[in-house]
């Protein structure tokens, strides 16, 4: 039964991790588990910035409603209510005002809809619909940008946690190595020298002080991962992987790249969708040159029970009266002065978000090519140290199994020792390069996704 229940627990813990949902283990004090999925999606949902872009994109999604708005008719109501004198006959029978009082009403209801304004209206939509896609954009970037350096992050203290335990291993080593020498320096064995023993030492205090400073930087790691993803200092947190790993990353050919970027970048985006919005307001503004075209209707209604109703249509009733239509409009701002110069403000912003775009450009394609030929390096890079890395796993076995037979010199395991050391924290950090390179190729091109770190 006991090992029924630890199975099933790691079960749960492996299914979790692999899901990207924060796991807790069967442990009194466990801590909650994130793989690199979990770890972006508790960032996406806790950063404020995050919060604020959405906001932004509501906002400009109700600007658009309103633009669409401007189609449909305005209607306004004015009611009073009050007292009067009453008053009895009409102009030529009236004698005067009664001295008593009563109530009245007065209800006025009017309408315009706009029917023809020269593309006001439909650019002031096209406008909206444009800086909807704009913040679109805005919030992309800032969900793209929180994902690289939840990615740095995560990938840094993954690395640590790697040459934290590489060197504990490389002390262990040399510890062991340093032991040997003393016992063959006691036997008298020519093979190994005052020199060698001290050699040994002296490299072994040395990793033992990088040890301290890995552990260090394992907790700064740590501590800065629980930063981007928004998590409390008594919140007991870890990672789901165990060592690192490269990121499972086929680059095509670089033109995709180029015209995926040229899509899909969010500053591409942003600024695309800037002056096409500025297109629009534009050409809205010069459509202030002409005159608008509305339909305009109302009714008007007016009672005071203690007062005649004067029945004369050519007699003035403030007070009992009742008349509704519908007419053609014309509404014209005739001031060109002013619209001139709201025309040429106007201009101006559009054609500078059109350079902004051409400038905008030139350099995400320079980025394209650096983070494309970066990742290439990387890669290589990373296939070299992996070969590293096993020749020199090769050359300690070979070193060390001689030495604790006997027929190995101090200075050989020393060299195999330091080399060991070197090569496996390259590898390491060309794992991490790698990684890091990859995420910003996709960052770049516009598809840094959590979906497209699927599988990692």
């Amino acid at each position: 039964m006991f090992f029924r229940k630890v199975g099933m627990g790691l079960m749960v813990a492996w299914l979790g991790a692999s899901m990207g949902v924060p796991v807790r283990a069967q442990d009194a004090s466990p801590p909650v588990l994130y793989d690199l999925k979990g770890c972006i999606e508790r960032a996406l949902q806790a950063n404020p910035q995050i919060a604020v872009a959405r906001y932004d994109l509501e906002e400009a999604q109700s600007q658009l409603r309103s633009a669409r708005l401007a189609r449909t008719p305005k209607i306004e109501l004015f009611n009073r209510s009050g007292i009067v004198n009453d008053a009895r006959g009409d102009a030529i029978t009236g004698d005067e005002l009664s001295a008593s009082y009563g109530p009245f009403n007065k209800l006025d209801l009017g309408f315009s809809l706009p029917l023809y304004t020269f593309g006001r209206i439909s650019r002031g939509i096209d406008a909206a619909g444009e800086n909807v896609q704009r913040r679109r954009a805005t919030e992309f970037k800032t969900t793209s940008e929180l994902i690289r350096e939840a990615c740095r992050r995560y990938f840094g203290y993954v690395l640590g946690r790697q040459l934290l335990k590489t060197t504990e291993e490389i002390r262990k080593n040399f510890s062991d190595a340093y032991d040997i020498a003393e016992e063959r320096l006691d036997t008298g064995d020519g093979l190994v020298t005052e020199t060698d023993a001290l050699k040994l030492k002296v490299g072994l205090a040395v990793v033992t002080k990088n040890l301290f400073k890995v552990q260090r930087e394992v907790q700064v790691a740590k501590a800065s991962l629980g930063q981007v993803m928004a998590l409390k200092e008594d919140v007991r947190f870890d990672i789901a992987d165990a060592r690192v790993e490269p990121i499972p990353y086929d680059a095509g050919p670089m033109a995709s790249y180029l015209d995926q970027a040229m899509e899909d970048n969010p500053d591409i985006r942003q600024l695309k969708a800037a002056v096409a919005s500025e297109a629009a307001r534009y050409q809205a503004e010069r459509s202030k040159y002409y005159p608008a075209f509305l339909a305009v209707g109302g009714l008007r209604h007016g009672v005071a029970p203690g007062r005649d109703d004067q029945d004369n249509p050519f007699l003035n009733d403030d007070f009992n009266y009742f008349s509704a239509g519908l007419s053609l409009g014309i509404k014209w701002d005739l001031n060109y002065l002013q619209t001139h110069a709201g025309v040429q403000e106007s201009r101006v912003r559009y054609m500078r978000v059109r350079s902004q775009l051409e400038s905008v450009t030139d350099a995400v394609t320079l980025q394209v090519k650096d983070k494309y030929h970066r990742s290439e390096e990387k890669k290589a890079a990373l296939e070299a140290s992996f070969e590293a890395k096993k020749a020199g796993r090769a050359l300690l076995f070979l070193n060390m199994t001689n030495f604790k037979l006997g027929i190995g010199s101090g200075k050989d395991v020393f060299d195999a020792l330091s080399i060991h050391a070197r090569v496996d924290s390259e590898y390491y950090e060309a794992i991490f390069d790698y990684n890091l390179a990859v995420v910003e190729l996709l960052n770049v091109i516009g598809r840094l996704t959590p979906d497209a770190l699927k599988g990692f």
